[in-house]
């Protein structure tokens, strides 16, 4: 906590290129440690940007920007400055290990758990910190962002104030049991404690797992052998990730490739073709026929993909049965193949058949692409906001999970012995549960416990 620690809190810029990099340094030697290496356009003063002049070596100096927070008004607690340097990450390299001698290199998470060791935030929104950072889409980021805002911090503080509260008038009663007074009724500690208790099963049951927010939805593509499946993945994902070929069945595994859309992120998949039962000749075609089905209708979103060229759809009018995903997107492969007459009576005979319109694809011109990932896109964001909740229900992750679970259980066996008029040991429940809660946010925890949270995020943060 003493030392004075510095890392790149940014991406790593590419070889090649250059980009904005921001050098973090904390620690009461940090403005000393700046001087060594950084001379500013104006004297260093509190909470100020600052032009300045890195020296890397003798004849190389390089222009950046210096923004100073004075302790304890920083994110840390502790003196803190940001060093902002448009450069290629061999010269941000070259200034790291200037710096280095006068100060060490920061741990992973090292910054936030300062901030949370000196009071300047509690866990749960460091916790927020590393999910902020992990976030892959504008889904995920506005997720983490209302577990930072700290709705959930409030709601916990909020019931230890009552078992505090609770615990006074039950308290109060050990110490004055001889004398004629009352300060709460066994039927109004009762019904406090149930109260309470019955706050926590509904902020467990309504919470939504951070785990459930930040994990991808997947998309699957569907088809018989054949179909153009794979030549539509590796066009997707702009390169080639699945073998193609002419003969029947060659893709034998789950395939998979990371779909970037423009708002949110899936994993997109493509399996073997399934199999109607008289083509499953050995075991080796049904255990695959199986698997399929089985990662099709857990997906998301599935695309049933129809060659343009085919003519008989009875394989896949048997498969559609068997598919019971929720959201499926008939699209037609390959539509280089055939004249704009032939996908014309085709497409009339596939929405007569299936009861869809099909969207036009061929992975050959890149011709539709741009509308399938829109209708992806769009299929993704309505499921997640299906969910409004979202806006409003506490984000959880497990361990927030655990701690209430522990506190439930605690508030249930006061509730027991409140009932029983065992005073002593009902408070004693009740202050176990009040420290289960604590542990949510500041209190009681463990090294172990920072430890293994700090040790998620990364080098920077």
């Amino acid at each position: 906590m003493d030392d004075t620690i510095a890392a790149v809190s940014t991406a790593t810029v590419p070889a090649g290129t250059a980009g904005r990099s921001i050098i973090r340094v904390c620690g009461s030697a940090a403005f000393d440690a700046l001087s060594e290496i950084v001379t500013p356009s104006e004297p260093i003063q509190k909470n100020r940007i600052t032009h300045c002049v890195v020296h890397i070596e003798d004849d190389l100096d390089i222009d950046g920007i210096l923004y100073t927070f004075f302790q304890p008004h920083s994110y840390t607690g502790q003196d803190l400055a940001e060093l902002h340097l448009d450069a290629c990450g061999a010269v941000i390299e070259a200034i790291l290990e200037k710096l280095y001698q006068f100060v060490r290199p920061a741990a992973a998470g090292e910054f936030t758990q300062r901030a949370f060791l000196n009071g300047r935030i509690d866990l749960t929104q460091a916790e927020a910190v590393a999910e902020i950072v992990s976030a892959a889409n504008t889904t995920q980021l506005a997720a983490a962002e209302r577990l930072l805002h700290g709705r959930f911090s409030d709601t916990i503080a909020m019931l230890r104030s009552r078992i505090i509260d609770l615990l006074g008038h039950l308290e109060a009663g050990l110490d004055f049991s001889e004398e004629d007074i009352v300060f709460i009724s066994t039927a109004d500690a009762l019904k406090e404690v149930d109260s309470i208790r019955q706050q926590l099963v509904d902020l467990l049951d309504g919470s939504i797992r951070c785990e459930r927010i930040i994990d991808m939805d997947s998309v699957g593509l569907a088809g018989v052998p054949n179909a153009g499946k794979s030549r539509l993945l590796n066009a997707l994902l702009g390169h080639s990730r699945s073998i193609v070929s002419g003969i029947e069945a060659t893709t034998r595994d789950v395939l998979t490739g990371l779909l970037k859309l423009e708002q949110i992120d899936c994993v997109l998949f493509d399996c073997a073709g399934l199999l109607d039962e008289s083509q499953r000749d050995t075991m080796i075609d049904q255990l695959s026929h199986e698997a399929s089905l089985a990662a099709l209708n857990t997906a998301a979103v599935v695309l049933f993909c129809i060659d343009a060229g085919k003519r008989d759809f009875e394989a896949e009018r048997q498969m559609r049965q068997q598919i019971t995903a929720e959201t499926v997107l008939f699209v037609m492969t390959q539509t280089d193949t055939v004249s704009s007459e032939q996908m014309a009576r085709q497409q009339g005979k596939l929405k007569s058949l299936f009861g869809a319109e099909f969207l036009l694809t061929s992975a050959a011109t890149e011709e539709g692409l741009d509308a399938l990932k829109s209708r992806i896109q769009a299929e993704l964001l309505r499921l997640r906001s299906s969910d409004r909740e979202y806006e409003s229900r506490h984000m959880i992750n497990q361990r927030h999970e655990q701690k209430l679970a522990e506190a439930i259980k605690l508030l249930d066996e006061a509730s027991s012995e409140v009932k029983a008029e065992s005073t002593e040991i009902a408070a004693m429940l009740l202050r176990q549960g009040y420290e289960r809660l604590g542990g949510l946010e500041t209190e009681d925890i463990s090294e172990t416990i920072l430890d293994d949270i700090f040790s998620r995020f990364c080098i920077g943060k």
